[in-house]
């Protein structure tokens, strides 16, 4: 049985970085765990924070999140998933507790110093 934490914590890997396989969903899957020790929240907490992760953004139906789970990455995001919640997940992106897709260039990421690049995604340590 999966808990809904890290039901929580696989759906954001796979809303925000499914397509980057596993080695750009594990970058995520190290923020969230950065997040959730700076933080001192839960990493479903992290995930579920306002305007955090953009697969948060808008409303899933149950449907569509199963779809999700059951995906070709599904297995590969609830793994990550359930590091990050036993606070286990290796570091690696260098630390970093924010990231953006390549795609973007948000302000909070203007003058701050790139930590790691995997794939389509830029990661900082703010």
């Amino acid at each position: 049985m999966l808990s809904a934490q890290v039901i929580v914590v696989a759906l954001t890997l796979l809303g925000e970085a499914r397509g980057e396989g596993f080695e750009g969903m594990a970058g995520v899957a190290s923020v969230i765990q950065t997040r959730s020790i700076e933080r001192h929240q839960t990493p479903q907490a992290v995930c579920l924070a306002p305007l955090q992760f953009s697969f948060w953004n808008v409303k899933h139906s149950d449907a569509e999140k199963a779809k999700l789970l059951a995906s070709p990455q599904g297995q590969n995001a609830l793994h990550l998933a359930r590091l990050v919640c036993a606070n286990k997940m290796p570091d690696v992106v260098n630390r970093a507790n924010h990231y953006h897709a390549l795609s973007v260039s948000p302000k909070w990421a203007k003058d701050k110093a790139l930590v790691a690049l995997i794939k389509n995604h830029k990661f900082y340590r703010l």
